[in-house]
């Protein structure tokens, strides 16, 4: 079997045996790649065409043209980024005659029995060029409809999102759409280029371009954006560039409809509560300032104008945050019924929403209908999936290992933003139909979309005591106790009538923490009870070792056992021991179960130290994530005792961590050899020839550092324990001296 590089570009070459170090590269590597990006405003027409829940884009055309006549023909256009030439997997469904181009090729035509049945679903799998691709729907309106549906076939895993064509429209989200025509148009090597002018193509497109701009405010304004009858209170908020060097006064002059507030960095200059006209003169420096302004409705107009000016020089205005596919210089934040009770730095929090009336309400721009949305489109920073948590979890471990306050800031960033992002996902969800931030929180209804990511909150939490994660936390506990589905006997399973040995990763170590957290008996007793169900369908005593999936279909295990799946089982059972209370009714029978199972996986090992990917099949590749959580398993319970005979799980692990210092991890701190995300199979041939592996996979990389702080804290008690024991035979010895 190849290595996956030279011994002299691993990371034992570099560090031997130094096991912080090592997972000091390891952490700077993944931090150096996933820099900490915030989310990305983008300008968004709230009519424009929603996704459903499962993230697909209904480009109904009946709604943009409820009068359309048979036969005619629109276009629905769009671009979508790549960051590498791949393989885009399209879900498809039509109401009607419909042709799908990407990058001017004609890739899909509808069938005559898709055509008939919009319920019918087609997979198209197209090639992606690196940079922008062009996405050009046709539809033809038909007595069965006119519009088609389109987007990821798995929009949680990988999500989608178009963004609009056209010079003068980049960096706006969502489809555009054209007028009608009676006859073709486009076709296939005759579409107009993404970044043309759009009056160049010959056609009208909506939203109108002009929609998209952000106006400035004016004394009628919020009646447009808002209606008369929508509420009485709005806020613009716009940043104020003073470039005067030195002392300056600088004069707000205007006009109100209403009574105003006005504030300059949290401090009131002005509250004034009928129309009239507006001057203001303050004490300025250089810099750039915060300026929000509540406004309230007046007898017949609702707005104001404002105008800065650096004695007789007109100050800028900006956008106070970059909202990408916007222009001019203010935001807007209402309707309300009354006035906030919030300092202007809690209004300009872009990750809140606030309530009115029932509903949520966030930043738009100054057009009706154009709002600003924000978009995650970072691969890994701020995401939240179960192996981000195992990711998030290592460095946390790291952080405290090596006193890295760096490094537990950084995955506090990328915690906080989820969780100070949940009620907005909720909000952007019900109003937009998928939400844009891919939190997987928000489409809970699995163990995957909560239990490891939330373990590393409790992990953070257990560091910070931040009460703020405490609500979400409940959240997930809630979830697992009272709404993931069971089995009669209590077993979690999955809704397509599967056990996996993944979940007991994705449930027992949260409900593990959040009983060492509340104290709550019922979270440790349900972990340990999962154990016991799970060995009764999964584990095979021939072996001592799990299979990876029960299949309740056909009431038969699969009976492969797949490396990763075995390792999130001793993992998490090392995890459910530590927290298990000495005197629990299940901890005898958890014990001889954790034993049972480290002699069947320590016969297993490889001659390098490393676990294969199919356990069994020693041709299968040596696979890296699976093999640091035998070394974590192993090394804790050498740790705590719960080994009768610790020599040769010493010896393991030992083995194990250099196997992966010399044969996994490089210099640069890369890991290699971690296997992708898996589905299941009967056959082992899947899991050994079509599962392969992939460098810097985040199943593994969190992983790794969590074993290595693992061996770290063995050897820490061996030498402890050895040290005692010295003690011990020196004092014995004088005695009998």
């Amino acid at each position: 079997m190849p290595a996956y590089f030279p011994y002299e570009a691993s990371l034992a070459y570099k560090l031997h045996d130094n096991i912080p170090d090592a997972l000091e590269t390891v952490a700077n590597r993944y931090m150096a790649n996933n820099p900490a990006y915030p989310f990305q405003l983008r300008a968004f027409h709230e009519n424009g065409f929603i996704q459903t829940r499962k993230g697909l884009y209904d480009l109904d055309l009946n709604a943009k043209f409820p009068t359309a006549k048979l036969g005619q023909i629109g276009y629905v256009y769009a671009m979508l980024w790549s960051d590498s030439e791949t393989e885009c997997h399209l879900a498809m469904s039509v109401q009607s005659p419909t042709n799908l181009y990407i990058n001017g090729k004609q890739v899909y035509r509808s069938s005559i029995g898709e055509e008939r049945d919009s319920s019918l679903r087609t997979t198209v799998v197209t090639p992606l060029q690196q940079g922008w691709n062009s996405f050009l729907v046709q539809i033809r309106k038909s007595p069965t409809g006119f519009g088609c549906k389109l987007g990821s076939t798995s929009s949680k895993w990988a999500p989608l999102h178009f963004m609009s064509p056209f010079a003068g429209r980049r960096g706006q989200a969502g489809w555009i759409y054209s007028d009608l025509s009676d006859a073709e148009l486009f076709s296939e090597g005759n579409e107009p280029s993404l970044d043309q002018a759009e009056e160049r193509s010959g056609v009208n497109w909506y939203p109108e371009q002009s929609d998209g701009r952000t106006a400035s405010p004016d004394l009628d304004g919020y009646t447009r954006l808002y209606g008369r009858d929508s509420g009485m209170v709005a806020y613009a908020w716009s940043k104020l560039i003073i470039r005067e060097t030195g002392a300056a006064v600088c004069t707000l002059k205007g006009r109100t409809s209403g009574g105003i507030r006005i504030w300059i960095d949290n401090r009131e200059l002005l509250n004034q509560a009928a129309e009239g006209d507006l001057h203001i003169e303050w004490q300025a420096a250089y810099g750039s300032y915060d300026l929000v302004v509540e406004s309230r409705a007046g007898e017949h107009q609702w707005g104001f104008t404002l105008e800065p000016l650096t004695g007789e020089e007109r100050c800028d205005l900006h956008l106070p945050y970059p909202v990408q596919g916007a222009t001019g210089n203010w935001m807007y934040l209402g309707p309300f019924d009354d006035s906030l009770r919030a300092a202007p730095s809690e209004m300009t929090d872009l990750q809140k929403v606030f309530a009115n009336r029932g509903g949520g309400v966030y930043w738009k721009l100054g057009s009706a209908g154009w709002c600003a949305r924000p978009y995650l489109e970072n691969k890994l920073f701020g995401r939240w999936n179960y192996h981000l948590g195992v990711t998030l979890n290592g460095l946390l471990r790291t952080s405290k290992l090596l006193g890295r306050e760096d490094i537990r800031k950084y995955v506090a960033k990328h915690i906080d933003q989820c969780v100070n992002m949940y009620e907005y996902s909720l909000f952007d969800r019900d109003k937009y139909g998928y939400q844009s931030l891919n939190q997987q929180l928000v489409e809970l209804d699995s163990l995957d979309d909560c239990g490891a990511f939330g373990a590393a909150i409790l992990e953070l939490y257990n560091q910070t005591q931040d009460q703020t994660y405490l609500p979400l936390l409940k959240i997930i506990a809630d979830y697992m106790e009272n709404e993931q589905i069971r089995r009669a006997d209590g077993a979690f399973y999955r809704g397509d009538d599967t056990m996996w040995a993944d979940d007991l990763y994705m449930s027992t170590p949260f409900l593990a923490g959040y009983y060492k957290l509340t104290g709550d008996l019922t979270y440790i007793d349900d972990a340990a009870r999962q154990f016991l169900l799970f060995k009764k369908y999964l584990y095979m005593p021939e072996l001592q070792i799990m299979s990876h999936v029960y299949d309740f279909k056909h009431e038969t295990p699969t009976y492969v056992p797949w490396g990763r799946g075995n390792g999130w089982v001793l993992f998490s059972l090392a995890e459910v021991l530590e927290a298990l209370p000495a005197d629990h009714k299940d901890r005898e029978s958890l014990l001889a179960f954790y034993r049972e199972l480290c002699e069947g996986y320590l016969r297993l090992q490889g001659v390098n130290g490393l676990w294969h990917q199919v356990l069994t099949d020693a041709e299968s590749y040596e696979e890296t994530s699976c093999t640091a959580m035998f070394i974590y398993g192993f090394a804790k319970g050498v740790r705590h005792g719960w080994l009768s005979t610790p020599e040769p799980y010493t010896a393991a692990v030992q083995l194990a961590w250099q196997g992966l210092t010399n044969h996994s991890v490089d210099e640069l701190g890369n890991v290699h050899g971690v296997c992708r995300g898996s589905n299941f199979s009967y056959s082992e041939a899947y899991y050994k020839h079509d599962l392969l592996w992939v460098e810097n996979d985040t199943h593994g990389t969190g992983i790794v550092m969590l074993a290595g702080d693992e061996v770290r804290k063995m050897f820490d008690r061996l030498a402890k324990d050895t040290f005692i024991s010295s003690i011990s035979e020196r004092q014995k010895l004088t005695q009998s001296v």
